[in-house]
């Protein structure tokens, strides 16, 4: 024969009634957190979304400067061929200006007489040179002051036309300085 159970059934389900009323109250609630996250994730999207459009655009015009640059790459070679060879040739000059001694020798456009202007002289710092004899002195005396280096004369010829030195002359200033590097060697007297 069944016997009746000695503990009543709604004891049991009160509790459970409590446990699915609670279920059911946090399904309720599921879709309001839902939205909310949905809506950070849409905002979050919108802004990568932009943030991935401007990272194209910045692609985009960097890759157009590389294609610039990429077509000037043979004039940047020869710039830098450029750059090179004017290094080499300073120090050429640099070594030039350190090895010669540069002197210049006036020539006065009124008589066509040779002068040089010598500056540790006090007072009139002009010194005439009208015979071979100064102008061996005049040149010993730059050897000296020298030291090893070497000695040019620029002879600098009036600015305006004068008709000085004439052919005479310039043959004489040629044969007195005929021992150093000069200028008069590369120009052709005037008659």
């Amino acid at each position: 024969m069944i016997a009746m159970p000695r503990r009543s059934v709604t004891r049991f389900f009160i509790p459970l009634i409590d446990v699915l009323l609670l279920l059911f109250c946090v399904f309720l609630l599921m879709p309001m957190m839902n939205e909310e996250e949905l809506d950070k994730k849409t905002q979050s999207a919108t802004s990568l979304t932009e943030l991935v459009g401007s990272l194209e655009q910045e692609l985009e015009r960097r890759n157009r400067d590389l294609g610039k640059f990429e077509d000037l790459r043979p004039q940047l070679a020869e710039l830098e061929k450029l750059r090179d060879e004017l290094d080499r040739l300073r120090k050429e000059r640099k070594q030039v200006a350190e090895r010669m001694v540069f002197k210049i020798l006036d020539i006065d456009g009124d008589d066509g007489a040779l002068y040089y202007h010598d500056h540790v002289r006090p007072g009139d710092d002009r010194l005439r040179i009208a015979d071979e004899k100064t102008a061996l002195q005049l040149i010993a005396r730059h050897q000296r002051e020298a030291k090893g280096q070497e000695l040019y004369y620029f002879f600098l010829y009036p600015r305006v036309e004068s008709g000085f030195p004439t052919g005479q002359q310039a043959k004489e200033y040629g044969d007195w300085f005929i021992q150093v590097p000069n200028s008069l060697k590369r120009r052709e007297a005037v008659p």
